[in-house]
């Protein structure tokens, strides 16, 4: 049961770490984002859809899916979609001066709201 424990909050925490390294360098700028965590799971629900719909795609036969294409689709999917958050952050904090903090948490319940919308039944 334990180790079952530390092995999940190894698995959960690898990526909150590297959203965390991300979000130091990113104060560094003089900007707080709140918004990391919104942003790294609209990033992953994109990358799950670009997923879903390549297999779609390919009519869920694996003889006719490309390995290459089947890693890079949902990857630039998950680009897509992080970059697209960072760009709305970026532009209401700094083209329309919006408060920081206002903006990061809005952005995270956001992210949030449409990673359970999305793929709410998809974990473990």
């Amino acid at each position: 049961m334990i180790v079952q424990f530390i092995c999940r909050a190894i698995l959960l925490g690898v990526p909150l770490l590297y959203g965390s390294t991300g979000e130091i360098v990113t104060e560094k700028s003089g900007h707080l984002n709140l918004g990391i965590p919104g942003i790294m799971c609209v990033g992953a629900i994109s990358g799950v859809v670009g997923s879903f719909l390549y297999e779609n795609a390919c009519g869920n036969d694996i003889a006719n899916m490309n390995a290459f294409l089947a890693v890079v689709i949902p990857l630039l999917c998950a680009i897509a979609g992080s970059v697209i958050m960072g760009l709305i952050y970026s532009f209401l904090t700094v083209t329309l001066h919006a408060n920081q903090n206002v903006t990061g948490l809005a952005l995270t319940t956001f992210g949030v709201g449409f990673g359970d919308f999305f793929g709410g039944e998809v974990f473990f």
